[in-house]
């Protein structure tokens, strides 16, 4: 992880803390070259919304991966 990477990632995981909706999820953060890889569980399409939204806010974020975050109650593809 570049040092670049590292200030990202640092940002992603206090904007993430910072929002209500968001605080506290058991989503996991990768950085790699200005992309973001979030993974885990989250309760609700609109919280996978919210994070890419918020996430592409952040200086230096190219790109916000949601692939791999799954939504409660909705089985797995």
């Amino acid at each position: 992880m570049a040092v670049r990477d590292e200030v990202i990632s640092s940002r992603v995981h206090q904007a993430l803390s910072a929002d209500r909706r968001l605080s506290g999820l058991p989503v996991s953060v990768r950085v790699s070259d200005g992309d973001i890889f979030l993974k885990g569980m989250v309760d609700s399409e609109d919280e996978v919304h919210v994070a890419r939204f918020i996430l592409m806010g952040i200086p230096g974020v190219r790109h916000v991966n949601v692939d791999e975050l799954r939504i409660k109650g909705q089985p797995h593809e």
